[in-house]
């Protein structure tokens, strides 16, 4: 996306960047220990494309060495924010939180080209806003799949004549509902499945009313139902009462990753209303990115600005409902016996595990849901070779810099070939992030593997032997 670079503030670079809470910046000590985690660095070989020099480019500017030019910005562009370099690093950088509020800057004093603002104006300001135009979409793009044009596009001759990453958009699309979740099931409680069909500790949790609110997210609101309701049947049948708040949005992470954390504050804000005052034990997401993004938005309320100042709300609130949530695999592990004791499927399976970035980096969530899937009878889990390295989805990276995410896809998926090779009976991967999902899914089928792809949820609900709506 082009960039005009005429400021559009009298503040000097320098001063944009002191009043954005920056002092973290200082906390790298330039070891280098990061480069061989960045995808980008071990694609491109450039150090401004790795988190020790993106971290060099925001000192600059935070320091008034260097202007916001496209020398500086496009490295900048480039980053997946996908944390692994927070997981490598000894100094304990927040690098993603330092990276957002930087595109956060550049977004809102810098000029974008025509094209840039329209997008954002009817898509991440307008699309993402509206639950009828989500649903709108999703209905344009289930009768678009159901056209038969997708395959038309990718297993015929037009593949070669077309550009290829309109080709690979093809197999990238989501299986639209045409529904929203949270309106189906808006403010409703659900309750825990009968106390007769459940037998031993199960019996505990009603005890204790755990209630729940499930998280549903935007794109995920209006497709890929099976991730959504097999969340909801996992959740009652080990006892949890379910609510699903009609007046959630979107959490805004795509937003704040684009730099419009004015539009990820009114999210917010929106979203903290919309779950408190419910009596909830936990909120659920079975999106990584969301999760991790809901369990920040403190973040997005620490700039000096008097805006900020006059929207946000005690850090004890915030505190409050980003303690509560908590990844759907994370939960479910919490309750070892409660799982035990429910009619799971025994026939021998061996499933392939792949790691999404915003759980296992950003959540720091990773050994708890294998052992989950791995304490399933019958079940081998085999994680793949490289499972913690980044898919090259990263929101809508694989749109924006499709080239660059195509290189790292391809990594991702010679990987999953060497692990199937060593695992052939295996016919099933999981992974819990649905951007993760979609990516790896579209490089499955553009090189015709034969292997299904699932939501961790969607698998265990599988294997979990009711017939029960």
């Amino acid at each position: 996306m082009s960039i005009n670079f005429s400021q559009k503030t009298d503040l000097s670079t320098k001063e944009l960047f002191r009043q954005a809470d920056f002092d973290n910046i200082l906390k790298c000590v330039h070891c280098g220990l990061c480069l061989d985690s960045c995808p980008t660095y071990r694609e491109l070989g450039d150090e401004k494309d790795s988190p020790r020099g993106r971290l060099y480019l925001m000192r600059g500017l935070w320091e008034g060495e260097l202007e916001l030019e496209a020398d500086v910005i496009d490295p900048l562009n480039r980053c997946l924010d996908c944390r692994a370099c927070e997981s490598a690093c000894p100094s304990g950088v927040p690098y993603g939180e330092l990276l957002e509020k930087t595109r956060g800057i550049i977004l809102e004093n810098t000029q974008q080209s025509l094209k840039e603002r329209i997008l954002r104006f009817f898509l991440l300001k307008g699309l993402f806003r509206s639950t009828n135009l989500l649903i709108t979409a999703s209905w344009f793009l289930k009768i678009y799949a159901a056209s038969g044009f997708p395959k038309l596009i990718t297993d015929t001759f037009l593949a070669n004549l077309l550009p290829q990453s309109f080709v690979f958009q093809q197999h990238l699309l989501p299986k639209c509902t045409g529904e929203s979740f949270k309106r189906k099931y808006a403010d409703q409680i659900l309750p825990p499945f009968s106390t007769e069909e459940r037998v031993g500790d199960a019996a505990l949790l009603l005890k204790e009313n755990l209630r729940v609110g499930m998280f549903s997210g935007c794109i995920m609101d209006v497709s890929e139902a099976a991730i959504h309701k097999s969340t909801m049947t996992l959740l009652r049948h080990i006892g949890c009462e379910v609510v699903v708040p009609g007046n959630q949005s979107c959490c805004g992470a795509l937003h704040v990753h684009s730099g419009d954390r004015k539009t990820a504050r009114e999210f917010a804000l929106k979203n903290i209303a919309a779950f408190e005052n419910r009596h909830l034990d936990a909120i659920i997401t079975n999106a990584a990115g969301c999760g991790a993004q809901l369990q920040e938005y403190h973040h997005l309320f620490t700039e000096s600005s008097a805006q900020t100042q006059k929207e946000g709300r005690s850090a004890e609130e915030w505190g409050n409902f980003e303690n509560k949530v908590t990844d759907i695999l994370e939960f479910l592990s919490a309750y070892p016996q409660l799982l035990a004791n429910l009619p799971w499927s025994k026939d021998e399976d061996t499933v392939l595990y792949d790691a999404p970035c915003h759980l296992m980096h950003a959540q720091k969530v990773d050994e708890n849901p294998r052992k989950l899937l791995n304490s399933l009878p019958g079940v081998k889990l085999v994680a793949l070779k490289e499972s913690n390295w980044c898919c090259g989805s990263a929101g809508i990276y694989n749109l924006v810099q499709p080239e660059l995410s195509a290189a790292i896809l391809n990594r991702k998926i010679e990987s999953l070939r060497q692990t199937l090779a060593e695992n052939p009976k295996a016919s099933t991967i999981v992974t819990a992030n649905p951007g993760c999902l979609y990516q790896i899914r579209a490089g499955i089928r553009s090189n015709n593997i034969d292997l299904r792809i699932l939501h961790p949820v969607v698998y265990l609900a599988e294997r979990l032997m009711l017939n029960r709506n």
